[in-house]
């Protein structure tokens, strides 16, 4: 995989597969397990420390927010933001990519035009550097001719400040939302020696109050109300902060932001509160391999250089016994770095430039002015004597990973011809004759990345990541002797001008057709750190330009990638044995300082190579490898054309806007095939988005034939990975998958998708009929069907070595998924899944299992985008008749999905021991329910719940974490399973017993109460204007219209108003509804209370374990009590699907 490059500065990017719980990423409880990926090596890490509101939107593992995570995604791929296909429960996946990130590809071009020069460029588009005064002060314009895509509605200028403080400012006049995003040059490199993490608990500390707005929440309230949130991270060299709001209310919020860097307080009583928050979230990261294995990446670059040094901070570096220091020290730091001339600031607002840009003057003009203080180093990261070596690694999980990196010069240093995205596209390739392709064939790898993974102004670290098989692990010499052979393959031919073009018109490709507008708060951020690297007029489009082909640049680069030169990372749970065995340490290993990770350096030697190769030589039989350099792409789309060009639309089908759009049209209402179309005519691009549901019979077949149908989905991807790469490489996206039902989606470029899909669906029956072929037959197709049984065995480990991690889950994440197991009835436990999987493959059992599971289909189809009806209904009858020649019949009845209903009567609590699993955990997790019920039955009662959750979301922040500092994630949000709805409250952290916090909790909810009731009028009115404004938004992309149609054809609802409903409910709301309603269902004591505390149990509860209060408690610690509670416990019965709408010519 050609791992996105970081085009701006950093460290840390986490490419995790995991879900977010809500927003558009969405795991159900039964698939929850099958997301989870492990075995991250040292290259591909963590974003670093993330600050921000108390969100109630859901959280990424460490307090990060999935969009957060997309931004870095963005500037590791800028692409990878045009042509990202996540959608929903479906990742669309190029391939076999399991990563939050897509891939990067991008523009217009023909694959013949040759790049412009740079001074062709400069010469058409030379800046201007006018003067403009206003309110006598003069600005400078910087630019004003901004490059951006054709069919981009916004205008831009970039101006420069009396200050220095260069600004971006972007009107658009169609957005809902204001935004904003400041980036800094100065991260945690800058740490002074005596105060590690003093940049990371500096950025935390700008939150907690200015002298112009003192109050702590004052800035997280403001922009709660106003339908907006904030967040924050902090980099090596570089810290970003961002928020967006409802437009009206722009101005304030940029007057609360600005004061940020006019007059923060740094009061001395919020100093040891938020460094113990810091130190929370440290401990958070002592139990991430991700974290641990960066710390371990750390201690092989030069001690001089401050990439060695630990940087997210604790009490102990943060000086907890010296706070009138720590503060003194804070304020000096931020009058050294937080200087005008070291800011970039990214502005997206409603008004005319000119309005902005005097909002701006008058709000920022009295930040400091200075250049901040330059950034030198007195060496290079790794020097040569710190390269030619291998450091073997110890995960918490059960994982296994290669990493070999180069340094190479900072990418600064070619910022237009990017030779690092060269030899990402070359190295990470997994065509035919690729590294990838030809492990795959071996059944050693997982997957493969390449790409740049740690970026600084003086040095990067290009790796190459490979995740193992434990055959692969079994083998991890000859892995690397393949390793080495390819890169030498890839040097010896030499820089290839042909790729390069290819990539170039790729990268142009994306430019063009991203999607219509990127959420402005994301735009903002990405903008505000390319600021720093491209000239004004080339802020937007410099991230994805190859303008300049140099051979020579990038054959210097390649003639680096030698052994000699390589960091080589080897990460495996089997060096547990010898790294905790008596005498370890004179057989070198050693415990990293912070976070307490195993590992041992060696020297690397030509030898050691040599003898990796005669080891390959002889696996190989002597015969060559077949390794060759990738061929032309075959799915790069060349037409852009639009179906709906030129044809009348209404004002509905042109609007973004949720309460306006029109709802997709059924196409086709049969008693096995249910499709529904929708011609793009507001974002006017040329894509194509295809979901697919495929209602079976297997799950209540049990967890034998869903461990099956995984295991199908999984061979299936791996089968169409060597064919699949170059279009997800060229903007295509598939997937295929199993929670409780079969799903499949595919999208992208339109051009090319029919001809993807075409290969996808049929597949399908391929690798079924090729598997009873082989069953059958010892003979006949006996090198596919060892093939296939390598494939399934391949998937088979990969699925127990996913099942075995979830004891080294966060206890969030581990709470959550038995939460979902208690309220979602009739659902299969992992561990179930796992007796399965402990047997060998056998594919004939496989084959019938999965035909079993197929007998009987219901087939739900959603065609969107740049298609017309007649090809929709072509896709949906394609797909169908795929499942039909397998036999499949209509299936009679469709999965109904119960949910408990918790007694009134009592609490219900379940309490699992982590710890007992693993010792490592030191955080305990506490997830209190409120159920409240049904949806959709009393709109007034859900707008209730609505309000509520974005009410108490800023309260339980500054109550529980800020003030109390119970745990770094703190949350209060909607809590929905299927179709029944409440509130929860989370809270993570090693500071009390789940018991207690509980009790925290409580008296929290009590003091909320008090809250309500004691609410202005405008304060109550604020709040519902800003959970409208949420729920308003125009949609962004596509792909967000899309998913909101589908989130009504899923569950065969068919309300497509639903949501103009619920926000007409919403803004009916008094103060007193809100009131009644909590003292209904959420109040301690109220009359249609029901409760249910899950605990989940660090080493920090020690032995202490929880007890039932009241007869009417109920205390459950295990699945067999989970289930016996489920029987007698009353249930919230199934929704029946809605009739199909009349179908037009029906």
């Amino acid at each position: 995989r050609c791992a996105p490059i970081i085009e701006m500065v950093g460290n840390r990017f986490k490419a995790m597969g995991q879900r977010a719980r809500g927003s558009c990423f969405v795991a159900t409880a039964t698939s929850a397990a099958v997301a989870r990926r492990g075995g991250q090596a040292a290259w591909a890490q963590p974003v670093l420390q993330t600050h921000g509101k108390p969100a109630a939107a859901p959280i990424l593992r460490g307090g990060k927010s999935l969009r957060h995570a997309a931004i870095w995604a963005s500037w590791r791929s800028p692409v990878a933001a045009s042509l990202g296909l996540g959608f929903g429960s479906l990742l669309l996946r190029g391939a076999r990519v399991r990563r939050t990130y897509l891939r990067h590809a991008s523009s217009r071009a023909v694959l013949g035009r040759a790049p412009r020069s740079r001074d062709a460029r400069q010469s058409s588009l030379l800046l201007r550097h006018s003067a403009v005064v206003a309110d006598n002060v003069e600005v400078k314009t910087v630019a004003d001719k901004i490059q951006a895509p054709a069919r981009d509605p916004r205008s831009y200028r970039v101006v420069q400040l009396p200050n220095d403080l260069q600004v971006l400012l972007c009107s658009d006049e169609t957005t809902d939302l204001g935004a904003a995003a400041i980036t800094l040059r100065c991260g945690t490199f800058q740490d002074p020696d005596d105060r590690l993490g003093l940049a990371h608990f500096h950025e935390h500390m700008l939150f907690l109050g200015t002298e112009k707005y003192p109050k702590e929440d004052e800035y997280h309230k403001y922009l709660s109300e106003h339908g907006g949130d904030s967040n924050a991270f902090t980099m090596s060299e570089y810290t970003t902060y961002y928020f967006k709001v409802a437009s009206p209310y722009l101005d304030g919020a940029l007057d609360r932001f600005a004061q940020f860097f006019v007059s923060p307080k740094f009061s001395l009583s919020n100093v040891e509160r938020e460094m113990k928050v810091v130190d929370s979230e440290s401990t958070n990261y002592s139990t991430e391999d991700g974290w641990r294995l960066l710390q371990v990446l750390k201690t092989s670059a030069e001690l001089q250089h401050p990439f060695s040094r630990f940087d997210v901070g604790n009490v102990e570096t943060l000086g907890l016994d010296d706070l009138d220091r720590t503060r003194n020290q804070l304020v000096d730091w931020n009058k050294s770095h937080y200087q005008a001339g070291a800011m970039q600031l990214v502005v997206v607002g409603r008004q005319s430039l000119d309005e902005l840009q005097q909002s701006v003057v008058e709000k920022f003009g009295p930040v400091r002015s200075g250049p901040g203080k330059e950034q030198v180093y007195p060496c290079l990261p790794w020097t040569q004597n710190k390269l030619g070596r291998i450091v073997s690694c110890v995960p918490i999980k059960e994982a296994r990973s290669i990493s070999a990196c180069w340094p190479l010069p900072p990418p600064t240093k070619h910022l237009f011809a990017k030779p690092e995205l060269y030899l990402a596209h070359m190295l990470g390739h997994e065509g035919e004759g690729s590294l990838h392709n030809l492990l795959n064939q071996l059944g050693w790898v997982d997957q493969l990345q390449a790409g740049s993974s740690h970026s600084f102004s003086d040095e990067q670290l290009f790796a190459i990541n490979i995740s193992l098989t434990p055959e692969g692990d079994a083998h991890r010499e000859k892995v690397l002797a393949l390793l080495f052979e390819y890169v030498d393959l890839v040097r010896k031919a030499g820089p290839q001008e042909a790729i390069y073009r290819e990539l170039a018109a790729l990268q142009e490709i994306g430019f063009a057709h991203k999607d219509d507008s990127p959420a402005p708060d994301d735009f903002a951020a990405n903008a505000a750190m390319a600021l720093h690297r491209y000239p004004g007029h080339e802020v937007l489009r410099g991230p994805y330009a190859l303008d300049e082909w140099k051979p020579d640049v990038v054959e210097d680069y390649l003639s680096t990638l030698t052994p000699e030169r390589c960091l080589i990372f080897c990460t495996s749970d089997a060096f547990t044995a010898e790294s905790s065995a008596d005498g370890s340490a004179e057989l070198g290993w050693k415990t990293e300082k912070w976070y307490k990770a195993s590992y041992k350096e060696e020297t690397f030697t030509r030898e050691q190579l040599d003898q990796w190769n005669a080891s390959l030589e002889a696996a190989l039989g002597g015969q060559p490898s077949g390794l060759s350099i990738p061929k032309p792409n075959p799915f790069i789309p060349q037409d852009f054309g639009l179906v709906a060009e030129g044809v009348a639309a209404s004002p509905a089908e042109l609007s973004k806007l949720p309460m306006e759009v029109t709802p997709p049209k059924p196409l086709i209402d049969e008693p096995i095939l249910r499709a529904w179309h929708k011609t793009d005519k507001a974002f006017k691009a040329p894509r194509e988005y295809v979901l697919v549901h495929i209602h079976t019979a297997a799950y209540e077949l049990g967890p034998e034939t869903v461990a099956m149908m995984r295991l199908f989905c999984g061979v299936v991807m791996d089968d169409l990975n060597t064919f699949g790469y170059d279009a997800s490489v060229a903007g295509l996206g598939y997937n295929i998958e199993f929670s409780d039902n079969l799903t499949m989606a595919i999208g992208g470029f339109s051009h090319k998708l029919p001809e993807l899909l075409k290969v996808v669906v049929k597949r399908l029956g391929q690798v079924l009929d090729d598997a009873s072929q082989a069953a059958r037959s010892e003979d006949a197709m006996a090198d596919r069907g060892q093939e296939l049984l390598e494939k399934l065995e391949v998937q088979r480990q990969i699925l127990l070595q996913d099942y075995s991690n979830f004891t080294r889950e966060d206890p969030s994440s581990v709470g959550s998924y038995y939460l979902s197991q208690l309220m979602g009835r009739n659902a299969w436990h992992l561990s179930e899944y796992m007796a399965v999987l402990k047997n060998p493959p056998d594919l004939t059992n496989f084959e019938a299992t999965v035909r079993k599971a197929l007998s009987a289909v219901q087939v739900d189809v959603l065609v969107h985008g740049n298609v017309t009806p007649d090809a929709a209904g072509s896709v949906a009858r394609e797909v169908c008749d795929a499942f039909k020649s397998l036999g499949a019949s209509t299936l009679e009845n469709i999965r109904r999905k119960e949910v408990t209903k918790l007694p009134l009567d009592g609490i219900a609590i379940f309490e699992y021991d982590l710890a007992k699993h693993n010792p490592a955990q030191e955080n305990c997790c506490t997830q209190n329910v409120y159920q409240v019920g049904p949806t959709n039955e009393d709109l007034k009662r859900d707008a209730c719940v609505t309000l509520t959750c974005h009410i108490a979301h800023v309260s339980v922040f500054q109550k529980l974490r800020t003030e109390q500092q119970l745990g770094y994630i703190v949350q209060a949000f909607p809590w929905v399973e299927n179709h029944v709805c409440g509130l929860s409250v989370l809270v993570q952290g090693n500071r009390m017993h789940p018991k207690e916090v509980d009790l925290r909790i409580e008296e929290w909810l009590e003091s909320f109460e008090q809250e309500l009731e004691s609410m202005s009028e405008e304060d109550f009115q604020n709040n519902v204007t800003g959970v409208v404004n949420e729920r308003t938004q125009r949609y962004a992309s596509m792909m967000q219209e899309t998913h909101r149609h589908w989130s009504e054809i899923l569950p065969r609802r068919y309300q497509f108003d639903r949501l103009a409903a619920a926000t007409e409910a919403i803004k009916a709301l008094s103060k007193e509804d809100v009131a009644a309603f909590f003292k209904q269902y959420i109040a301690a004591g109220a009359p249609s209370r029901r409760k249910l505390s899950v605990r989940t149990l660090g080493t920090s509860a020690g032995e202490e374990r929880s007890v039932p209060e009241r007869s009417e408690d109920v205390l459950m610690t295990s699945l067999d009590e989970l289930r016996a509670f489920q029987k007698r416990t009353e249930f919230y019965a199934a929704r029946p699907p809605a009739p199909m709408p009349h179908v037009p010519g029906n």
